[in-house]
């Protein structure tokens, strides 16, 4: 169980009130104790001494008179003549004084102990503990040895008795001091800490607004609460400068990133008009060569007849490529269900001028390989995805760019190569296969080939956008891009989209 701050405080000042009082309670009675016995020694030692006339006489009514004789026990007061007979008895031959009476003895007092102690004392001079008293010289005004004494201090108040009667005064001083020494800690150093470690837990919580009310509190405490309140809005401060900068350096990386899509989608459309230039041009020299011939109107009618026919035939190659560059302009951003058959063979006859130029052949084939027309015609049949055909035809036009990119690097050694197109279908999915026989990737390039901005070509010839616009147009549709290389046998691009059902729902999204 945890045990509050508060709480904790409180038992550790009780405690250590205890313990003071205590210790200073023993050690005042035990000092007590040992001051009165050596102010009845050093009494009784005035008083004999006082008794002891000029001639070695003693006053023993004096003596007996003394009223201080009731905080002895036993008091034996011997002359310095004693004699020690055969049987090594010790016997006093002057002044014999028993002050507090032999009948007070019991019978087992070793009074021959004693009176050796004494004797010992008065040749020593000296002082010394005797059967539970004391033995001690005594001196007359000159300071000779008149004699000596052996005497028993009653036993004073113990500490028992003494500490029952001052019990209640000990518990309510040790309360009010503890109450009081708990209420001035309180105010000066565990209400200023509780309030802090609640700010401090808030502050944790993400509440960086939180501060304390610590303009109460004075000395260094206090300059630490001021301090961490300062630091708090610091803190505070911080955050505010780092989510505006976070959102501002967000906006310029999106700004930057729309600004060079649009540029790839220029360079595309820069690209694709030479292949359009090309599908014109074409067709259009036979054209002006049919018109020059039938202004002259020298043709006789079959020829005539095989002109118009050259006519026609250009007219009609003209306005297909026109409506293959109008399928990829975006009109509109409404998915609908469509074929990819049409955005992909689209993507493959605007590139195909640049394929002949460089010797490579892009096939279109279903699962099995097949690529004559009757393969081709059988795709339509394929289940139909939800997209919008530019947007998906742009993402096949850049799969083949790369392609075709990566067979035009002169670092292969040589020319030509092919591009295979094959289409698919799963349960739930479309699949679509852009796979070519360039130089391949290398393994630790292979993760990144799909971040922005990334290329592996040289300076200049790459954005490193080609297929990051694959992957956002892809997952826009809710499909999925799956790549596969190894250097020198080419790269293998897969696509997976959800398959569109009748009923106007889109499958679960593709893996």
């Amino acid at each position: 169980m945890k045990v509050s701050l508060r709480v904790r405080v409180l038992l550790i000042v009780s405690a250590i009130n205890l313990l003071v009082y205590g210790t200073g309670f023993g050690l005042f009675g035990r000092e007590v104790d040992e001051q009165l016995r050596a102010e009845y020694s050093r009494s009784l030692f005035d008083r004999l001494r006082s008794t002891v006339g000029p001639q070695g006489e003693i006053n023993v009514a004096t003596i007996l008179q003394w009223p201080t004789w009731a905080y002895f026990d036993d008091t034996l007061i011997v002359h310095r003549n004693m004699e020690t007979d055969a049987a090594g008895r010790i016997w006093p031959r002057g002044a014999w004084i028993n002050p507090r009476g032999r009948s007070t003895r019991s019978l087992d007092f070793e009074e021959q102990g004693v009176l050796r102690d004494i004797e010992r004392a008065i040749g020593t001079g000296v002082a010394l503990p005797s059967h539970g008293g004391t033995a001690m010289p005594i001196t007359d005004s000159s300071g000779e040895v008149w004699g000596g004494c052996w005497f028993a201090l009653s036993g004073f108040e113990s500490q028992v008795s003494l500490l029952k009667r001052l019990l209640p005064w000990f518990v309510i001083s040790t309360v009010l001091i503890t109450l009081a020494t708990f209420w001035l800690l309180r105010r000066a150093v565990l209400d200023p800490v509780q309030e802090l470690t609640t700010v401090a837990r808030r502050l944790a919580g993400g509440d960086l607004s939180a501060r304390t009310d610590g303009g109460h509190s004075t000395g260094e405490l206090g300059d630490l609460i001021r301090t961490f309140d300062v630091m708090a809005g610091q803190i505070e401060g911080f955050d505010a400068r780092r989510a505006r900068e976070v959102r501002e350096a967000t906006d310029q990386v999106r700004r930057a990133e729309a600004a060079a899509m649009t540029q790839r989608r220029l360079a595309a459309t820069g690209e694709l008009a030479a292949g359009i230039a090309h599908e014109i041009n074409n067709p259009l020299g036979g054209l002006l060569n049919a018109v020059d011939a039938l202004e002259r109107g020298e043709l006789p009618p079959e020829k005539r007849k095989q002109y118009h026919g050259l006519l026609r035939s250009g007219l009609e190659r003209i306005r297909t490529t026109v409506g293959q560059l109008l399928r990829f302009t975006p009109r509109t951003a409404r998915a609908v269900p469509l074929s990819l058959v049409e955005p992909v063979a689209d993507a493959i006859a605007l590139v195909q001028h640049r394929a002949a130029a460089l010797d490579v052949a892009i096939q279109l084939s279903d699962a099995t390989g097949r690529t004559d027309a009757a393969a081709v015609a059988a795709l339509r049949d394929l289940p139909p995805v939800l997209g919008e055909a530019h947007e998906i035809g742009q993402a096949v036009l850049n799969l083949l760019v790369n392609a075709l990119d990566a067979l035009e690097d002169p670092s292969r050694g040589k020319r030509g190569g092919r591009i295979d197109v094959r289409l698919s279908a799963g349960t739930d999915a479309v699949q679509l296969v852009v796979e070519d026989d360039g130089p391949g990737v290398a393994p630790e390039d292979l993760p990144r080939i799909a971040d922005l901005f990334f290329t592996t070509k040289d300076v200049g010839k790459g954005t490193g956008l080609g297929l990051a616009i694959v992957h956002r147009i892809v997952h826009q549709h809710g499909g999925a891009v799956h790549l596969a290389s190894e250097p020198g046998r080419g790269l293998r691009v897969e696509i997976v989209l959800p398959a569109w059902r009748p009923d106007g729902a889109r499958t679960r999204s593709a893996p």
